[in-house]
């Protein structure tokens, strides 16, 4: 499906991203786990198409979408911060990508209908989105992503700004939604807590480099360095 090969990017005349290959499998969920700077959200830009790499190529089923337009790529990506308009209503933020696509009004609502059943939120569709809780504005966040039916989901750091309570809880949700719809799913963060409880596979970005790959139970008991094992907090 995707795939990334020798990806390379500078910010300030500096090297961030120094050659980054990866492949993501049909319905598979991976992590990109890293502490702050080590090149992680820049990447996701670079696959959703909104920045683009100096070097490398973005590959779909095999074919380049280097060039392709952000709009065009049919990925979903959820932000930290939502992203949601505070004027409209919880159905016309779901629906807002549907109407760009210009899908008959009753195709509209079927989908706005299925993507809010998807994040268990029915009857929350004349709802002021600022009337939500966080928790709540978050799993709108994702019904507005997965109404679109998108190929690709990408997640930059998206329980952030949630307590940790709250957070547990949405993981556990988001992971239960990804494996039924089976659309497969890039999830940035700097908490290995939510990449291991998350991801079936985690690439660990330190210095712009993948530094490290493998399952959580892998990567936890066979750390390749000691600043992995100081990073996922396993120093004996």
């Amino acid at each position: 499906m995707l795939t990334l090969s020798s990806i390379h990017k500078s910010y300030e005349g500096k090297p961030l991203l120094k050659g980054i290959s990866l492949d993501l499998a049909e319905g598979e969920i991976i992590s990109l786990l890293g502490p702050s700077g080590s090149g992680k959200s820049t990447l996701l830009r670079i696959i959703s198409g909104l920045e683009e790499a100096e070097s490398g190529d973005v590959l779909w089923d095999g074919m380049s979408i280097a060039s392709v337009p952000s709009h065009e790529r049919k990925f979903g990506l959820i932000f930290q911060d939502y992203a949601l308009f505070p004027h409209l209503n919880v159905f016309d933020n779901v629906a807002f990508g549907l109407k760009m696509q210009k899908l008959r009004k009753e195709d509209i609502r079927q989908r706005v209908d299925e993507a809010l059943k998807q994040v268990d939120l029915q009857g929350f569709a004349k709802r002021s989105v600022t009337d939500l809780s966080g928790g709540e504005q978050q799993r709108i966040a994702l019904a507005r992503a997965l109404a679109p039916r998108p190929r690709l989901l990408m997640f930059d750091e998206p329980l952030g700004a949630l307590d940790r309570r709250l957070r547990e809880y949405l993981l556990v949700e988001i992971k239960e939604i990804l494996d039924e719809s089976g659309v497969p799913a890039i999830y940035v963060t700097h908490d290995h807590e939510e990449a291991f409880a998350l991801a079936d596979r985690i690439l660990l970005l330190h210095e712009g480099l993948i530094v490290q790959q493998g399952t959580p139970d892998e990567l936890f008991a066979h750390p390749a360095s000691a600043w992995v094992e100081e990073f996922l907090g396993n120093r004996k």
